[in-house]
């Protein structure tokens, strides 16, 4: 893939660096992530100090960042600035660097002991996102929310919406002026797709064959019904999951008569609440199975949530959720390091359709062809395994040297002329280019 110009825009309160401000940017560093608070920084070169004492940085309160291909620019983070700080070094630059978190950071400061009687996450949600001005986006999924008693006990709202989020299956995260608590919606379609040799730079996964679980059972005491509870999940269950060719947890090979994983959870008040918390536990842990961490060029589609297709890394190759995604801009150009994840062992990077016939042809490249009778015909098969070769080409010499090629038909049966009598050899023709 050719090399694209790459650019940047910056809008510090709504307004756009321009001329000398613009140039005296060195570089930009921008941190996505759907487990914390997204963040920024921003290199300003500063030999002479003077941006220290004018209010263009130091005096900005909201900052807007867009990356990509020049004149085709995506915006990559809203937040706000939390801080600055200034480096001098006699044998280095002297800078200034800009920094800033996106609007989660308002939700950290207080923490608090609050209640909610008979109330969702999303409700909960809904009601946070108002204290801070911010617009709640939510998605239900299924199973349906449960509502409950909810209680926040010394906690800042953050930490009581991050806590309901990973225990029962929720994304939560702030994009700008929005407070998103929803299940993932796993795209139909891939976001980007990145080829290894091309787009590709640098491609390190892990699979963790241990995380992965057949079944989740997670306990917990009913105190209304004065009882225990007892909610459970097996493969199959997910909330969600990445296409794909196998689940990790049938490939794991620690696996025994007794639930795989059991949870004991304090915070759980229901029989519905015990089988949601064990499909979000289980979830979890299928989408720890492989992780990996990707360079590529720069690209501003690649965030958290995006569905992307790394190609040409063999069994590796498919789509992958990003998890996190840390953009780079410098005088070297826009390089973007992210972080993915996926549930599903196996080659998925081509359509099935487009696939299979793939497959197909190597099982039958590797056979060792053999003509048997079936009836008054003959068809071509696999020697070892009786498998019959359907649409392939085939060569046929007889005992006087006599040739006769064919194709045969989807049931392995060769043409209705080609049924050689006497001793012969037969070969299958594959197209080289193959």
């Amino acid at each position: 893939m050719a090399d694209f110009k790459t650019d940047f825009a910056i809008h510090l309160d709504g307004n756009k660096l321009q001329g000398e401000e613009a140039g005296a940017v060195l570089g930009i560093r921008v941190f996505q992530t759907r487990s914390g608070a997204s963040a920024f920084e921003v290199v300003v070169s500063d030999p002479d100090l003077k941006w220290q004492g004018k209010p263009t940085f130091t005096d900005c309160k909201e900052v807007k960042i867009e990356l990509g291909e020049a004149g085709k620019l995506k915006q990559v983070f809203d937040g706000e600035v939390t801080a600055w700080r200034t480096e001098l070094e006699r044998s280095g630059p002297t800078v200034l660097v800009l920094r800033g978190l996106d609007r989660s950071h308002r939700m950290m400061r207080a923490k608090k002991t609050k209640t909610y009687a008979n109330a969702s996450p999303i409700d909960c949600a809904k009601q946070i996102a108002a204290d801070y001005g911010l617009t709640p986006k939510t998605r239900a999924g299924a199973p349906p929310p449960v509502k409950m008693f909810r209680f926040q006990a010394n906690q800042t709202d953050f930490e009581f919406l991050r806590q309901m989020a990973d225990l029962e299956g929720y994304m939560f995260f702030i994009e700008g002026s929005e407070l998103h608590f929803e299940r993932p919606q796993i795209p139909s379609n891939d976001d980007a797709e990145f080829t290894f040799g091309e787009q590709v730079k640098t491609f390190l996964p892990v699979a963790n064959f241990r995380k992965p679980s057949a079944s989740v059972e997670v306990g917990a005491w009913d105190v209304s019904g004065k009882g225990e509870l007892n909610g459970t999940a097996r493969t199959g269950d997910e909330l969600w999951a990445v296409p794909g060719v196998k689940p990790g947890a049938e490939l794991a090979k620690f696996t025994s008569s007794k639930p795989e994983v059991s949870l004991v959870e304090s915070q759980v008040g229901t029989q519905e609440h015990a089988d949601t918390v064990a499909k979000a536990a289980l979830t979890k842990r299928a989408m720890q199975f492989i992780t990996a961490e990707v360079e590529v060029q720069g690209n501003p589609v690649v965030r958290p949530g995006a569905l992307v297709n790394i190609k040409k890394v063999g069994a590796y190759s498919g789509h992958y959720l990003v998890t996190e995604a840390n953009h780079f801009y410098d005088a070297a150009g826009y390089n973007c390091i992210f972080y993915v994840a996926r549930d599903k062992w196996g080659n998925s990077s081509q359509p099935q359709q487009a696939a299979q016939p793939q497959q197909q042809a190597a099982a039958q490249q590797q056979a060792t062809p053999a003509v048997v009778k079936d009836g008054i015909h003959r068809r071509l098969v696999d020697e070892e395994t009786g498998d019959p070769l359907a649409n392939v080409d085939y060569e046929i010499t007889l005992h006087g040297g006599e040739t006769r090629t064919g194709k045969t038909d989807a049931s392995g049966f060769l043409e209705e002329n080609d049924v050689p009598v006497g001793n012969f050899i037969v070969r299958v023709l594959f197209d080289d280019a193959g």
